[in-house]
């Protein structure tokens, strides 16, 4: 073989290597779907280990901080979008992506296995076991988060208003965000049924309840202000919770009315109101800050090139 022969194989070999290609993470990260959309769908639903449904267990385990059953619906729009983003990532062009390979790395894979085991565990009434997989989910949404998070990101992707920058959040990044902020407003409420399912006393049931509506507020500052590029999905969940938390204790159930005062139901009905209120405040402030800083930074880029001609 002559040196020109060596040069045009080995450039194939370049082009070869180049193209965008998929790998194991791909391949798992919609096997893991599919079981989790089983597994939830069949046993938390449909009920089909003959063990009640979420929805049943919900209503028997009430409690000060669990939302009206609409708020539920969120889970809808969670699928949809890990759906979207599983079969998406098994094409080259997007599974390839740094966004995929080093954002969601193998992280996706741990969220579904203890989706599934928060599910059984939950359909057997085992709370305080559900509620160790219930953290152990968010522990990885919020791995694959920050993982994301520190992904250098491309120059085309960076704008906001970029179409490929709007593509890559909303496929990529949206659908661990909104479960992310989902389940962390269900950690709360899962903390709360532990102290409900093990028939801890109402002042102590309240206790834990108010503790975690001030933990919701606290993690909505976190995520707005704690970084550089803020993540305002998890708020915009967070006020989606504790709304209709206000909302369920406007009727509570009958459980509730017969363990706590009307004056008790009232005042956490409108903590949890003022959380969500706060929580839009806060959101308001960060886009003021960033809309700020934007506009100091063109107008000093201006007087710099004005001051150079």
């Amino acid at each position: 073989m002559t040196d020109g022969e060596i040069l045009v194989v080995n450039d194939r070999h370049k082009d070869q290597d180049s193209k965008p290609h998929l790998n194991a993470k791909n391949y798992l990260n919609i096997i893991f779907f599919i079981l989790n959309i089983l597994v939830t769908y069949g046993i938390g639903i449909a009920g089909w280990a003959g063990t009640p449904t979420n929805a049943e267990l919900s209503n028997k385990y009430q409690t000060l901080v669990s939302p009206a059953s609409i708020a539920f619906s969120i889970w809808g729009i969670v699928f949809i979008f890990q759906g979207i983003f599983s079969i998406l990532q098994l094409f080259p062009s997007y599974g390839s992506r740094p966004m995929v390979q080093q954002g969601v790395g193998y992280w996706y894979i741990p969220v579904c296995v203890f989706q599934c085991a928060w599910t059984l565990a939950f359909a057997y009434e085992q709370i305080t076991l559900s509620l160790v997989f219930m953290l152990l989910i968010w522990i990885s949404l919020m791995g694959i988060l920050i993982s994301q998070y520190y992904v250098e990101l491309e120059p085309s992707t960076l704008s906001c208003t970029s179409m490929k920058g709007l593509l890559e959040f909303w496929l990529l990044r949206f659908p661990f965000a909104i479960h992310g902020g989902w389940i962390t407003a269900a950690s709360a409420v899962n903390v709360s049924l532990v102290a409900q399912a093990t028939d801890a006393a109402p002042a102590t049931q309240l206790s834990v309840a108010i503790i975690c509506l001030a933990v919701l507020h606290a993690l909505s500052v976190w995520h707005l202000f704690g970084y550089k590029r803020p993540n305002y999905t998890i708020p915009g969940v967070l006020i989606w919770a504790n709304s209709w938390i206000y909302d369920e204790l406007q009727d509570p159930k009958q459980s509730i009315l017969d363990t706590y005062d009307e004056i008790t139901i009232t005042g956490v009905s409108y903590a949890a109101f003022s959380v969500a209120m706060v929580i839009i405040i806060q959101i308001i402030v960060r886009v003021a800050f960033f809309v700020f800083n934007y506009l100091r930074g063109k107008s000093y880029l201006q007087e710099k090139l004005e001051g150079e001609e």
